[in-house]
Parts: structure tokens; sequence; C-alpha cells
């Protein structure tokens, strides 16, 4: 299926990439990390989308000027992999934030310069350490230690890079998700009930059921960040 360890065939990269199959016969494939590789992509792929560079060197040279963050924290190799819901800011000129649309594709949405330094992460699991410590295990890989009440299946908002908890936006009737898979990716909506493994939500006056693992609680009423 690949080309190899660094190297992806065009042909089989995830279609959430949106690429040209007919241009270069290899990608970049990122390195492994919290992302599944349909959600995420190189930050080099990254650079070019949003018009600041035309080709891999063009990035490779922007990247080590360090003036690149993803997350709040410098990056400077071209395989590092952004995802879901990461931030990504060329100082002084750009912020983006990778999201999803309609159809499952990734897409970058501009960030207001006030929430460059915030994100919001779904609990997908908790861990019970050493001495009762709790550790809470989010969708983009990183592990956050915190006695804050939770459950699975909650979202929490950050600041970077800190990880320094700001709010926890719990799933339960009222809130407002975005669906990150499922036949309704893409779409907002306030959860109308919860059983099981099922959720069902309310959007544009409809009423929709999905899988409860697909809904990420992005606010209490409205999102809580700018996402669109």
């Amino acid at each position: 299926m690949s080309s190899g360890r660094y190297h992806l065939k065009r042909f089989f990269a995830p279609g959430s990439w949106q690429l040209l199959r007919k241009e270069n016969k290899f990608v970049t494939r990122p390195y492994p990390g919290g992302h599944p590789l349909h959600l995420c992509v190189p930050v080099s792929f990254v650079l070019k989308k949003i018009g600041l560079a035309n080709t891999s060197r063009d990035a490779k040279k922007i990247l080590n000027s360090r003036v690149v963050f993803v997350d709040g924290r410098v990056v400077t190799d071209v395989k590092r992999p952004v995802g879901f819901m990461d931030v990504v800011s060329v100082k002084g000129i750009k912020s983006v934030r990778v999201f999803l649309d309609v159809l499952g594709n990734l897409v970058f949405v501009d960030v207001p310069n006030a929430e460059t330094n915030k994100k919001l992460c779904r609990i997908i699991g908790k861990t019970v350490l050493s001495k009762g410590k709790v550790q809470l295990n989010l969708s983009d890989g990183r592990n956050v230690l915190s006695d804050v009440e939770c459950k699975v299946g909650d979202s929490l908002l950050l600041e970077l890079p800190s990880q320094k908890i700001l709010d926890v936006l719990r799933l339960e009737k009222g809130s407002f998700v975005f669906l990150s898979g499922g036949a309704h990716i893409g779409k907002f909506g306030v959860v109308d009930d919860i059983k099981e493994g099922k959720l069902w939500f309310s959007f544009d006056g409809e009423s929709f059921e999905t899988l409860k693992k697909f809904a990420f609680v992005v606010g209490k009423d409205k999102p809580v960040l700018e996402l669109k």
C-alpha cells in the first residue's frame, strides 16, 4: 500500500487529504502520532494548503526558520503529524485549526488571535496510576494528569502549550456537539438524548441518530471556539 516509512504513494493517500491523484507519484508520510492517518497530515502539507509554501522545499525552509508552532510548540520537521483540532501557527502571519467538513475532508479554519492558545480535546479513556492519580487519555494522543471531575466522552478546553484545563464540556442532554465520524460527519447539533452507545441530536430542525463515540462536545449552547 505504501512506498515505505517516509513516503506514501499518492494513489493510496487518505481521501480526506484531497490530493490530485495525477501529480507526483509520492507524498510525504507523517510520522506516527496521536491521530489516525486519515485524520492527520504532515505539517509541510498544511503550509502548502494555506498558501505559504509551493513545494516541500519551501515548507522545509519555513520550518527551519523556527516560526511554525503546533499547539504552541515550535516544530521543524516536515513530517511532524498535524491532526483534527490541532492548531498550526506561523509567527506573525497566520493560525489555522485542523477541522473536518461534511465530506470528511481535512480543512484548515482560520483561528482568531485570542484562540491560538486554546484547544478542545475529547476524553477517550481514564487510567488510574500509582497513589490514586488519574490520567486522562485524550483524542489527540496526549495524556493529562488531573483530579477534575469528568467522564469519558466529555471534552476539555485546554490552554496551550501548558495543558492547563480551562473548562470541562460535558457530554449530556443540551450539549452542543460536532460529529467527527459516521453518516453525519461534519454536522453540528444539540444533544437530545443519550442511551448506552447511541446518541440523538438536533440539526436544522431535524433529529438524527448516531453513535455516541462520534459526538465531540464543542460547547454548552454554542461552540466555545471559532470552528467555521
